[in-house]
């Protein structure tokens, strides 16, 4: 994990930058002026995953860093890729730009406060070796600011922000998937059996999480492309966010492999979904 722990934080800082300059204060205004969708988005997101997660590793039997590495991949927020994945799929793209944002703002609190809330609930013990504070302070540095960095970009340097935001969303991916084979390269060794367990988690947790967002937002959101949206953000988890900050965390890189796992698998799934809105159409 020593990789990803120098590695990672100037991955995530540029990732997240990357990420602030889709937003525009105007995107703010035009959903707070109709905040339903906006809302029922970050109920998917900030509720129903979490508790997908708590149901899956309270009833499904695995090894204990199975489960917290479970518990921390369903409080991240939405990838970065989401926003493209949206317009592919003919969703609103200012709601998933704003849905991933406020997410990703966010996890300043919802990652170590839904750890800590989680872990208990699932181990009946606190969690051990792990302060709030000193997690908040370093989700802070890595994603906070370099998201409202990449926001004032987009306001006072537009024309700037116009020539490099897809180059940067490529090279954000690729960041990504950098990572995440060199982590698991140098810790193949360290893995054991946990595989053996994450081949069977990872595809049950992608099948409800796609279960529920469907279903969810097609009784309480209004739109098909704001359904889409949605459906899109819950299903694509920040797996390069999991991996820093669990490895600022852990030690152990079986903590972040049904991250690792989900976030390859999620894109075959995302596929998947959208072979079939094409073929609807």
């Amino acid at each position: 994990m020593e990789f990803v722990k120098l590695v990672g934080p100037f991955a995530i800082f540029f990732i997240m930058y990357s990420l602030g300059l889709k937003l525009t204060f105007i995107n703010f205004y035009d959903l707070l002026r109709s905040p339903k969708n906006l809302i029922g988005g970050l109920i998917c997101q900030l509720i129903f995953l979490p508790i997908i997660g708590l149901l899956i590793v309270s009833f499904y039997p695995m090894p204990n860093e199975l489960k917290i590495g479970i518990l921390l991949l369903l409080l991240l927020p939405s990838a970065t890729m989401s926003n493209y994945a949206t317009r592919l799929v003919d969703g609103s793209v200012s709601l998933s730009i704003m849905l991933t944002t406020i997410c990703s703002l966010l996890c300043i609190v919802t990652i170590p406060v839904g750890m800590t809330v989680l872990f208990e609930l699932v181990m009946h013990e606190p969690i051990q070796n792990f302060d709030i504070k000193s997690i908040s302070i370093k989700i802070f540095i890595i994603i906070t600011i370099p998201t409202i960095l990449g926001i004032i970009t987009n306001r006072y340097f537009n024309y700037f922000k116009k020539r490099i935001v897809l180059l940067f969303d490529k090279i954000s991916l690729l960041f990504f998937l950098f990572i995440v084979v060199v982590a698991i390269y140098q810790e193949r060794m360290n893995l054991g059996g946990y595989f053996e367990y994450v081949g069977v988690v990872a595809p049950i947790i992608l099948f409800f999480v796609l279960l529920v967002a469907v279903i969810f937002t097609k009784f309480f959101v209004d739109g098909i492309d704001a359904q889409r949206s949605i459906t899109v953000e819950c299903l694509l988890q920040n797996g390069a966010m999991g991996f820093i900050v669990s490895a600022q965390i852990f030690t152990d890189i079986a903590y972040v492999t049904p991250i690792a796992l989900y976030a390859l698998l999620q894109y075959f799934v995302l596929a998947f979904y959208i072979a079939n809105i094409k073929i609807v159409k």
